[in-house]
């Protein structure tokens, strides 16, 4: 992976006991309820924590991502139990291809990595079924960008503006939910990526007591932004439906 570095290593290593990525997924699997046996398409996977919880959940899953090392990870964690349902290989969004379509691509925490973000979005948005689902998450908030962003090779943060016009140019997409999320942690990722310039809690979290600590804090400050949407948050959720046209999306 171009420019791989520890840091994101270690973002990835935590990312199963980091509260503020699980809360996340769980919005986006409240996104899928009621649904089961999808066959899913995990853009830049990463470690497969995603994976595995869609997988559990009974869908089909795919999982890609252009860093050996995060798939190489995502392997080696798999539980024996979800291996029939799950398989992940070494590709980015850009040279990845199918014949079949999905009935959901998901790409979480992906497109800020993207130069050509618009390109991208449409990529995947192309690999989706007629009424199939498409989710995005990304950072937000402009402000907020720093150490955090920097060292793990974002190229922007988003505002819900720039994400639905983002989405908008792709074309063929009806809108079904665009929010925000983790407006009670701005003031940390401020202090700690702008100010501070350090790593987030959560990735230098490692164990014990004050790790524990940390997670039980972060998780009650999470609940509230999983159930209520704020005018403002870290990072964005963005779930559309794919249409068979490509007139403008309605909002």
């Amino acid at each position: 992976m171009e420019n791989f570095n520890q840091y994101q290593y270690d973002d990835l290593l935590n990312r199963e006991a980091d509260v503020y990525a699980n809360t996340k997924y769980q919005v986006i699997l409240g996104f899928l309820a009621g649904r089961t046996g999808l066959k899913i398409l995990n853009a830049g996977c990463g470690s497969g924590e995603l994976s595995f919880l869609l997988a559990a959940a009974g869908h089909m899953i795919v999982g890609i991502d252009p860093a050996e090392e995060y798939i190489a990870l995502a392997q080696k964690q798999l539980p024996e139990s979800l291996r029939t349902r799950c398989s992940f290989s070494v590709n980015s969004i850009e040279n990845f291809s199918m014949t079949e379509k999905f009935d959901c691509v998901i790409a979480t925490d992906v497109l800020e990595h993207i130069a050509d973000d618009l390109t991208a979005a449409k990529k995947l948005a192309d690999m989706v079924v007629e009424g199939g689902d498409v989710i995005v998450t990304v950072p937000a908030l402009p402000a907020l960008f720093g150490y955090h962003d920097e060292l793990l090779g974002h190229f922007r943060r988003y505002t819900k503006t720039t994400l639905g016009a983002l989405m908008r140019g792709v074309g063929g997409i009806t809108f079904k939910k665009l929010r925000y999320f983790g407006f009670t942690l701005i003031p940390i990722c401020y202090l700690f990526s702008k100010v501070w310039r350090k790593p987030y809690p959560v990735a230098s979290s490692g164990k014990g007591l004050g790790s524990f600590i940390r997670q039980l804090i972060l998780g009650s400050m999470l609940t509230f932004d999983r159930f209520i949407t704020m005018p403002l948050g870290t990072s964005l959720i963005f779930w559309g439906k794919r249409r068979a046209s490509k007139d403008d999306c309605a909002a």
